[in-house]
């Protein structure tokens, strides 16, 4: 398999797993109905820890990260476009073409003489 395969199941895997772990967090624990019942589930299965916090996560950071990323994503794409212009060596001049002006005349003869015929 390709590197671009593998890059690229891996790109699927690691969205698909944000977009299950985004539905958990912001919209089946905050759901009215049953998002009570799973977050005392998940308090009465985990002790307080890692597993506790990653599995009940707080909704404001759930909103607060992609914004961040967004804002850094912004901002790391303007420092990558200055850096290219910084090291980016200026284009040399092209030289002036002069063009021999006996070969244009030919040219315009020729199509006089056919004109004339």
């Amino acid at each position: 398999m390709g590197k671009e395969k593998i890059l690229g199941a891996l790109i699927l895997i690691f969205a698909l797993l944000v977009m299950i772990y985004y539905t958990w967090g912001l919209v089946l624990l905050q759901n009215p109905w049953f998002g009570l019942g799973m977050q005392n589930w998940v308090i009465s299965t985990f002790d307080a820890g890692i597993l506790r916090d990653i599995f009940l996560p707080d909704p404001m950071f759930l909103i607060i990260l992609p914004v961040w990323l967004a804002a850094v994503l912004i901002c790391v794409i303007g420092m990558w476009i200055g850096w290219t212009m910084l090291t980016t060596p200026a284009p040399e001049p092209l030289e002036d073409f002069d063009f021999d002006e006996e070969s244009i005349e030919e040219e315009e003869t020729e199509e006089e003489g056919e004109d004339v015929d």
